[in-house]
């Protein structure tokens, strides 16, 4: 049995990876302030990420990656929003606004399908006229 040991990505000490790209201590440090959110939240519904950043001493950067990361959910804060990575839209998860998303989705449908259709014109000009013989 092989155990992964690789280096924390916040504070590049070395520990066994059990899943988590981060130590122990900071995994328990990262909890910690989601659970300072989340209480925070509680009592300020209608608060902004600037707020609860002051609120909690949680920066707004780890604030809105805990929100893209799916570790913090929005359904009752209205004003938890931050800019789309595409088109600077405010959106409460995710990287992307619900239209980006939709329309980077398109896209990719449509590559998906132009790929495809040219796969199946090169596997037909490989091939010529063949004969079937009975034996």
């Amino acid at each position: 049995m092989t155990v992964a040991i690789a280096n924390c990505r916040r504070c590049g000490r070395l520990f066994n990876r059990m899943g988590r790209d981060i130590c122990p201590d900071c995994a328990r440090e990262e909890d910690e302030k989601l659970a300072t959110i989340r209480a925070y939240l509680r009592q300020h519904p209608l608060a902004n990420i600037y707020e609860v950043a002051n609120g909690t001493d949680v920066s707004y950067d780890e604030i809105v990656q805990f929100i893209r990361d799916g570790r913090l959910l929005l359904r009752n804060n209205p004003n938890m929003v931050y800019p789309c990575e595409r088109c600077g839209t405010p959106t409460q998860s995710g990287r992307l606004c619900a239209n980006c998303a939709k329309e980077m989705g398109r896209a990719l449908e449509r590559d998906m399908r132009a790929r495809d259709d040219q796969g199946l014109e090169a596997n037909d000009r490989g091939r010529g006229k063949g004969y079937y013989s009975k034996s």
